[in-house]
This record gives C-alpha cells, sequence and structure tokens, in this order.
C-alpha cells in the first residue's frame, strides 16, 4: 500500500489535485464576482461548481495515466525510469500552488475588505435612507369644482392636512411652500420624491357642490409608484373635518405597517360652521400672497369666519398675524405704526392661545410680536414650542433665526437657517433668507446653488440678492441699477423701493431716495442720517412725539440729544431706555456706547471698557460666525480705538468704508469722535472713501441720465449736465 502512495506522489497525482482545487476555487470566486455585472443567468456559479466536481477525477485519472515530458504528453508506462521529468515537474507544480495560493489569499483580503467597506456603506446608506424614509410630501391636492373659484379649498384642505401630519413624531413633511411649487404642473411622483427629498408622496382631489363635497386621496410609495393607500370620501360639507381625520389615521395606519410608526393620528382644529371653515380658508389663501391688499382681504375673510364662529382659535391666529404684517417696515407690508398694529393684533392672538394652548400658528405669530417689541428672549420660547408642535412651519423658523441672530446667537441663527432649507428648498422666501445669510458671511460656495436655485424661481429675487455682492464688492452703482430696474419692474414691492432709497440717500442723490421712498408718512428713516446733527435731532424728537412707544426709538433720541452737545440729557435718555429692555439683553444694546464714550472723556477708561465689553463681544460674535458688514466692522474698530488699538482700528476701518455705501459724513462723524481725523492712516482711507462714493454716484448718474435710464427716477437737466458719460 506504502508503495502505491508513493507512485502517486512521484507521478504528482496529489500536487496536481491541490493544484487543481485552488485553480477552481479561484475560477468559482471570479465567476461570483463577475455574474451580476455581466448579468450572466443565477444558475451560472452552480454550473461551474458542478463542472469542476465533476472535472477532479478525470484530471486526477490523467496525471496517473500521463506524464509531461520535453518531448510533450506520454503514457507514464512508456517513459523510462531514468528519465522521468516527474521530479522537475513536482517542483513546477509547487510553484504553481505557491503562486495560485497567494493569488487565493489576496483575492481573499481584497473581498473582505470589499464586504467592510460594503457594510459601511451599508450602514451610511441605511441611515440615509432612514432620514428620508420616514417622509411624506403633501402635493396641493386638485380642484374638480366646477368653480374655478373654488380652487382656495382645495389648496387649503391640502395645507391642513400638511400641518396635521408634520404633527406626528419622527415623520418629516416638507413645507407647504415647496409642495405647492408643483401645483398645476404634471411632474413624475419619482422626481417630485427626489426634489423634496421623500419617500412617500400624498395626493389627490376635490370636489365642491354646494352642501356636498368629494375628497380623493392616495398614499404612493415613491421608489415604486405602489399605492399603499387610496380613499374616496363623498360627504356633507360639514363632515369636511372628519374626513381631514380619516385621512390622517389612515395614512398613519399604512406608514405604521411599512415604518412602524407607532403613534397616533392628530385630530384637526374644527371650526363649529362649515362657512366660517370657508372664510377662514380664504383667508389663509390671500395671506400667503403677502401684498397690503391681499393682506387686508386675508383680514376681512379671517373677521368674517370669527363673527361665525368666535371660538375658532386658528381664525383668530389667522386675523393677529394679518394685522401685524400691515405695520410699516422694511420686514412687514404695510403702514400702520407698530403701536397701532400690535393694538389690533394682540389681542386676537392671545384669544388664540387661550382658546387652543397648542396652536402652533399662534405661538408663532406672538412670538414675532415679541421680536418686534426688541423682546427677543420672551419670543425664542414660543418659537421654539411652535416648531416643536410643527416643523414645518418654515415662516415660523426664519422668524426663529432672526430672533437668535439679534439675541447674539448667530451660529445658531444660520443653523436654524439651514434647516429652514432642508425643510422648505422651493420656498423663494426660505430660499431667499438663506442667501442673504450665506452672502453676509461670504460663503460663496453654498450661496451659489442656493442662488441658483432661487434664479429659477423668482429672477427679480436672485437679482436683488446680487446687489449685495456688487456692493461688497465696489461696485455700488451696479448695484443701485439692478434695485432701481427691480423698482420699475415692480413699483407696488415696497422692500425693495425703500432698499433703493437707502442706497441712493447714502449716495447723496437725496431727491431721488425721497422720491421712491415707500413711506410718505413716516420720512424718519431716511431724515435721521443727515449729517447735520441738529437736525438730526429736531426730526428724531419729531419722530418720538408721533411715536413714542416705537421700539427703539428712544435709543434713537439718546444718541441724538448726546452727539448733538446734550450730553447729560443724553445719557438721561439712555438709562431709561436701557430700564425698558430685558436684562438678558440690555448690556448689549448701543445705548451703553454713550456711557463707554463719557467715561472715556472723564478719564475713567475701566468703567468704559466694562460698559462695551457685552455689545463689543456681540460683534466679535458675528465676526467670527463670518458676518461681515460696514456696521460691524465700523463698531469694532470703534472698540479697538477705545482700546488702544489704533493699527487693528485702521484694519477694520478699511473693511467697513468699502464693504457697503457708507455716506461720507457718517465716516467723518466716526472720525471727529476718535480723533482719527489727526492721523494721516487714517485720513488716507476716508480720502480714498470719498472718491470712490463720488465715482460711484457719477457712474449712477450716467445710467440714470442716458436713453436706458429709469422709469423710477429721471434727474433733472442740472444733474445729468453734471453727469459724465456712460461708458
Amino acid at each position: 500500500m506504502s508503495s502505491f502512495f508513493e507512485e502517486l506522489k512521484r507521478r504528482n497525482v496529489f500536487r496536481v489535485g491541490i493544484a487543481y482545487a485552488f485553480v477552481s476555487w479561484v475560477i468559482i470566486q471570479v465567476i461570483e464576482t463577475v455574474s451580476d455585472p455581466l448579468g450572466l443567468p443565477d444558475w451560472t456559479e452552480a454550473f461551474f461548481i458542478v463542472l469542476v466536481l465533476a472535472g477532479l477525477p478525470l484530471v486526477l485519472l490523467f496525471s496517473w495515466i500521463f506524464e509531461l515530458t520535453p518531448d510533450g504528453l506520454k503514457k507514464t508506462a512508456e517513459v523510462a525510469a531514468g528519465a522521468s521529468v516527474t521530479a522537475s515537474t513536482g517542483k513546477k507544480l509547487n510553484y504553481a500552488i505557491i503562486g495560485t495560493l497567494v493569488i487565493a489569499l489576496g483575492y481573499s483580503m481584497w473581498d473582505r475588505q470589499g464586504l467592510v467597506e460594503q457594510a459601511e456603506q451599508t450602514a451610511t446608506a441605511t441611515v440615509d435612507a432612514d432620514a428620508g424614509t420616514a417622509s411624506i410630501a403633501v402635493l396641493p391636492f386638485v380642484n374638480m369644482s366646477a368653480d374655478e373659484d373654488q380652487e382656495y379649498f382645495s389648496d387649503g384642505i391640502s395645507e391642513e392636512l400638511l400641518n396635521l401630519l408634520a404633527k406626528i413624531p419622527d415623520l418629516r413633511v416638507p413645507a407647504r411652500t415647496s409642495s405647492f411649487q408643483f401645483k398645476g404642473q404634471s411632474v413624475d411622483i419619482g422626481e417630485v420624491a427626489k426634489q423634496l427629498n421623500v419617500k412617500h408622496v400624498l395626493e389627490g382631489s376635490v370636489r365642491r357642490a354646494d352642501v356636498r363635497v368629494r375628497v380623493t386621496a392616495q398614499l404612493i410609495e415613491a421608489d415604486t409608484g405602489y399605492h399603499l393607500w387610496s380613499e374616496t370620501y363623498d360627504r356633507e360639507l360639514t363632515d369636511i373635518f372628519a374626513i381631514q381625520d380619516e385621512i390622517s389615521a389612515a395614512i398613519v395606519a399604512a406608514l405604521s405597517e411599512t415604518l412602524g410608526l407607532n403613534v397616533d393620528a392628530p385630530n384637526v382644529t374644527a371650526a363649529s360652521n362649515p362657512e366660517a371653515y370657508n372664510a377662514y380658508l380664504l383667508g389663509q389663501h390671500q395671506i400667503k400672497r403677502r401684498t397690503k391688499l391681499d393682506i387686508e382681504s386675508a383680514i376681512a375673510n379671517y373677521q368674517q369666519a370669527i363673527d361665525i364662529d368666535p371660538d375658532y382659535a386658528p381664525a383668530h391666529a389667522g386675523l393677529g398675524l394679518g394685522w401685524y404684517l400691515l405695520t410699516a417696515s422694511n420686514s412687514t407690508y404695510g403702514t400702520l405704526t407698530l403701536e397701532e398694529s400690535l393694538a389690533k393684533a394682540l389681542p386676537h392672538l392671545e384669544t388664540a392661545m387661550e382658546l387652543d394652548p397648542e396652536l402652533p400658528e399662534a405661538l408663532g405669530a406672538y412670538g414675532l410680536t415679541l421680536d418686534a417689541q426688541l423682546r427677543f428672549e420672551e419670543a425664542i420660547p414660543y418659537f421654539e414650542k411652535a416648531l416643536a408642535l410643527n416643523p414645518s412651519l418654515t415662516d415660523v423658523r426664519v422668524w426663529y433665526s432672526q430672533a437668535l441672530g439679534s439675541f447674539g446667537r448667530t451660529e445658531e441663527a444660520l443653523l436654524e437657517m439651514e434647516k429652514a432649507y432642508e425643510i422648505d428648498p422651493l420656498s423663494i422666501l426660505t430660499l431667499f433668507n438663506y442667501a442673504n445669510q450665506l452672502q453676509i458671511r461670504r460663503q460663496y460656495d453654498k450661496l451659489e446653488p442656493v442662488l441658483d436655485r432661487l434664479s429659477q424661481l423668482d429672477p427679480q429675487r436672485a437679482a436683488i440678492l446680487q446687489v449685495g455682492s456688487d456692493i461688497a464688492s465696489g461696485r455700488a452703482a451696479e448695484g443701485v441699477t439692478i434695485l432701481l430696474r427691480s423698482v420699475d419692474a415692480d413699483a407696488s414691492n415696497v422692500r425693495t423701493r425703500s432698499r433703493a432709497a437707502g442706497n441712493l440717500w447714502n449716495l447723496g442723490l437725496k431727491d431721488a431716495a425721497l422720491n421712491i421712498w415707500p413711506y410718505p408718512d413716516n420720512l424718519f428713516p431716511l431724515l435721521s442720517n443727515i449729517d447735520d446733527v441738529d437736525e438730526s435731532l429736531r426730526l428724531t424728537l419729531q419722530h418720538y412725539e408721533e411715536n413714542p412707544n416705537q421700539p427703539g426709538i428712544l435709543e434713537s433720541v439718546a444718541m441724538a440729544q448726546y452727539f448733538a452737545g446734550n450730553k447729560e440729557e443724553g445719557l438721561r435718555v439712555a438709562a431709561e431706555f436701557l430700564e425698558s429692555m430685558d436684562e438678558s439683553i440690555r448690556p448689549q444694546m448701543n445705548a451703553n456706547i454713550l456711557f463707554a464714550l463719557d467715561a472715556m472723556e472723564r478719564g475713567d477708561e475701566e468703567t468704559a471698557l466694562e460698559r462695551i465689553g457685552p455689545v463689543e463681544a456681540t460683534i466679535d460674535g458675528a465676526l467670527e460666525s463670518g458676518i461681515e458688514n460696514a456696521d460691524v466692522h465700523l463698531g469694532k474698530a470703534l472698540f479697538l480705538q477705545m482700546r488702544g488699538k489704533s493699527d487693528l482700528a485702521l484694519e477694520h476701518i478699511e473693511k467697513a468704508a468699502f464693504s457697503g455705501i457708507m455716506r461720507p459724513g457718517n465716516l467723518a462723524f466716526f472720525y471727529s469722535l476718535t480723533g482719527w481725523d489727526e492721523m494721516p492712516e487714517f485720513v488716507d482711507v476716508q480720502d480714498r472713501h470719498r472718491e470712490y462714493m463720488q465715482a460711484q454716484r457719477a457712474e449712477l448718474l450716467a445710467t440714470a441720465c442716458s436713453p436706458n435710464g429709469f422709469e423710477s427716477w429721471q434727474p433733472s437737466s442740472a444733474e445729468c449736465g453734471r453727469a459724465p458719460a456712460p461708458n
């Protein structure tokens, strides 16, 4: 028996078998790897396994019968013992086995690493998928009513369902403005889901006829197009709230089966009368257009809803917000003073919260009124509670971001705007506000895709944002030209007009500014920026007499009194203003600068630096978060000078002078205040700034006087006579 095994070894049968096994294993692994990319049948791998197993006996038999010699393949029995080369062949087989083994081990290590990476990618993909799995977009339901004017009703039903679903924990629901971007479009559900980053889509239709209403809804899985659930409700109009509750419950049930959502469906806040609900929905439809006329119409419809159902909380919340939005300011749309608008808004917002303490729309609007009164610390909890109840209220998130910024929490403010962008990526207002935050931080890499999306949805707003980039880049005339073109295109846009007027004023074109300024009964924001401190005081006091309860007006009075030479009166009013402010923000208010300047004049440097500390910290926080504008740099330069760091102050004055449109008189005032007008390096900055402003003013005048001028501003022949020819 031992001689038989010795003969097997001599004839290399064992070596051939081992080599065959390794080579077969490598082949099978290769087949397994390439079968999917090449689209091979599922049975391919099994076929090769059977094939190599069947071939093993044949290979072993072949190696026993035949021997590979220098003269070719011969039967072993025909090879003389002295002429046999099996020993040499055995060594070659050893090398082949070792080589194959190395290949096999290398492949095994590569495959193992690939599995690890695949596992990591799968885990990451799972996390990413989970982020978008419990998510649903509510598309605007199609109005199938015979009356096209009933579209507000179908839109309102869609929005009510969206807000209802947004209250469900762990379910992400894109905001209304983004979902409604697809209204009236024949867009593939998969494309909608991709743009809104959701896994499910709810769509449907509403048909209203007299007192009957038919609502059809269907829940679609975006990846497959599979209908998880669908239903048609044919009811009396008085049952509209029950329909919404049933749809919400059905969606939760459907998603619970696929996603494991273990929650109860929320219930809609119902009106006692369908006519009250109808008026409320019409008000909701109108207020979202954000024009003075539409807001006034919305107010009338909210009031009608309340007259029918005095206890309908959502109508009170809408009415309160509507009245506040009619305030005259750069962020609102009306002509009321803040005192007048709050007198009308607050009773309804307070009533709404009494009727329903968990109504997020009322909480958010009430926070907005607190923010308008500079009561930032009080406003923030209202915003946070509203967003906890309904994370899809991106208007509230934008207000929250602004309050955080005003409170000095600039990093958190940007984070909230990023969240708003994620939830509401197709909202024009969200895109505009987010782009503005990126622009003032000069984060141009992030700004570009946001601005590109905004330009597709609203080219005019995108162009207005370009103004900031132009002005910050030393092209003030180009920036103001864009603003004036926007005013020409839409003279009813008070925000654009006020921005254009402010920049014209700062360029020294005051008549043009007054002509474009949209608030003829409130010229104070413009006129108070004159270089004559006595005239500025007169106008400030006049405005104070007309609006004694306007937030911040006392601080303006204090500044005007102090810089007009009435320092004791200025300090007295500043103290009164600071006493009226919440303790949390009192140290950060600019009125503290007056006490610091007074202390420096008396030689009390310690008190001066103590006073400016919190104000400077706020500015430092803005600079650290990337915010750069003329006001921030000017304030920082002033504080550095007070600390005796003129070299560092010069750097910030350089940035302040050329990062915006600053009136030369404003810069000159700070120079006289700090003694910079006697320091040559500072005087050089001032001279260059004056030349820059003159050049920009001349360039803008040349454009205005050309055949391609502006409708909103046509300079006199005398002004045009002094203007250079356009390039």
